[in-house]
């Protein structure tokens, strides 16, 4: 059954539910959050630099920042959420997005959304929505939204050769200077690529697939919250998390794309410059590939204006930045209840809002689950809607 989401203030605990979660799903999650050392079950204003804008029951996905500071937010697939994306007015009220039947999945709306991944909110105040279609599976697409004259843009659908039966398509930016969007997908590890789409043509192409700088990094194992139990494929084996590339981010000029795969300690960069022509050979690419900074495991980059990438830190449950001067990585905040810090974005107030991708259970309720969305001060100003 699909399952109805429930938005309450951060200062008050969740009290009304139409759904719950399976007994054994929470009994994981409390069991993942009562062993990790130091970690306070609730208990809003642990550190005071983090704070709560509201409490959601169902995990998300991804948010942006609307122009009318409003926010976006898509709903995991895992959960079955009745509504694909959803609208958050003032932290208080809760509307399907974009309409009721694209929320709902209905077949004869205009655009049908299934499993919303990432999100943006352009220069021209476009919401733009990676739909990777895995929940029903059904062909991935791109879809813009012109939140002003409430109307569809665009919508490119993807397909084969520039995505596989495996793929998962994670996140995404839009080239305010070409016609360009960039797309990662983690895919099955090893096959991870990044796909270059011309939203005028609507043709897209594979690059760089199987490379170092998009493939996790074996060597280096993902910090799993203790108590988690990963789910199993059809022959008995561990399924672990799409751990390739994922987090995309772009500078304030455009001049570069930022990247790095989930389970792996490198961030690496490439010039737009050679993204935007067609012709670029791969071993042009490969030439100006860039190391360009350590960094800890991580599934969301956002960039400020001064190039300070600030990251969610799975390892330590804090938010951390690499500094644009030195590309140094220090940590900024953290929390217990960072679980998984997931779905960094700039808000149109100039704070850095984010949650956890796992979930942080209510005390107050024992089938009550909280999904806080935190916001912190950056340490330098980004768009909103990054």
């Amino acid at each position: 059954m699909d399952q109805e989401l429930v938005i309450t203030p951060a200062d008050t605990p969740a009290t009304v539910f139409q759904s719950r979660l399976p007994i054994r799903r929470l009994c994981r999650c409390i069991l993942a959050l009562l062993l990790i050392p130091g970690s306070v079950i609730g208990g809003i204003g642990d550190k005071p630099e983090i704070d709560v804008l509201c409490n959601l029951t169902l995990a998300p996905s991804v948010l942006t920042s609307a122009a009318d500071a409003s926010w976006i937010v898509g709903l995991d697939q895992t959960d079955k959420p009745r509504y694909r994306a959803v609208r958050l007015k003032k932290a208080t009220t809760v509307e399907p997005f974009p309409t009721e039947n694209a929320a709902l999945g209905d077949k004869s709306a205009e655009i049908v959304l299934d499993a919303i991944e990432a999100l943006q909110t352009d220069h021209d105040g476009l919401i733009w929505a990676l739909d990777n279609g895995r929940r029903s599976e059904i062909p991935p697409k791109i879809v813009a939204w012109d939140d002003r004259d409430q109307k569809v843009t665009l919508v490119r659908n993807l397909a084969p050769p520039a995505t596989l039966p495996g793929s998962f398509l994670a996140d995404f930016v839009v080239d305010p200077h070409s016609p360009l969007i960039v797309i990662s997908d983690p895919a099955n590890g090893n096959d991870a690529a990044l796909i270059l789409l011309d939203r005028h043509t609507g043709i897209a192409r594979r690059i760089l697939e199987g490379h170092v700088s998009l493939t996790p990094d074996r060597t280096s194992a993902l910090p799993l919250p203790r108590g988690v139990i990963l789910p199993k494929r059809l022959d008995g084996s561990p399924a672990l998390p799409r751990n390739g590339v994922r987090p995309l981010a772009l500078d304030r000029k455009a001049d570069w794309l930022y990247f790095a795969a989930v389970q792996s300690h490198t961030l690496y960069r490439l010039p737009m410059r050679l993204l935007r022509k067609s012709g670029t050979p791969p071993a042009a690419l490969l030439s100006a590939l860039e190391p360009y900074a350590k960094k800890p495991h991580c599934c969301s980059i956002v960039i400020d204006f001064k190039n300070n990438i600030h990251l969610g830190d799975l390892q330590s449950h804090s938010i951390g930045v690499i500094e644009g001067g030195d590309r140094s990585y220090r940590t900024i905040a953290s929390d217990a209840r960072l679980l998984w810090p997931d779905g960094l974005c700039f808000g149109q107030d100039g704070k850095l809002y984010f949650f956890s991708r796992l979930l942080a259970p209510n005390p107050k309720r024992s089938d009550a689950v909280q999904h806080p969305i935190f916001s912190i001060q950056p340490i330098g100003e980004g768009r909103a809607g990054d």
